[in-house]
């Protein structure tokens, strides 16, 4: 018997020229955070101009993704690197407002909004 289900959660990671993106589809939960944790972690291994974390096609954010969230923005501030969330997703906004998190990253609700901002910090990309 074949498994013909997508996925829970695909992440694609691409570079602008203000920062890498990751961008994450699906469900964000205990079985797949370990799968965006390594892929953003990875990202930062090359020393970006800045990270950003689209969860713009997150259908699902439980506590693991939140996690991942709260170590990235550890991670980036460790590093002095800009860290942008990309959501317009109530449930996702309401997860980061509810543990706080809003309080510590950027969010913009496009990947466009997260560049331009990153553009106007202080020694951003022109």
């Amino acid at each position: 018997m074949t498994d013909d289900r997508m996925p829970a959660l695909t992440v694609r990671t691409r570079t602008v020229p203000e920062a890498v993106v990751v961008a994450a589809a699906g469900d964000l939960d205990l079985g797949t955070a370990p799968v965006l944790r390594t892929r953003a972690r990875a990202a930062l291994t090359g020393r970006p101009g800045a990270l950003i974390v689209d969860l713009g096609a997150i259908t699902f954010c439980g506590s693991a993704g939140l996690q991942v969230i709260a170590e990235l923005v550890t991670a980036t501030a460790a590093a002095e690197l800009p860290f942008a969330v990309v959501t317009d997703r109530h449930a996702v906004l309401r997860s980061l407002q509810i543990t706080r998190l809003d309080a510590t990253v950027a969010l913009h609700p496009t990947v466009d909004g997260a560049r331009e901002w990153i553009r106007q910090r202080p020694g951003g990309v022109a």
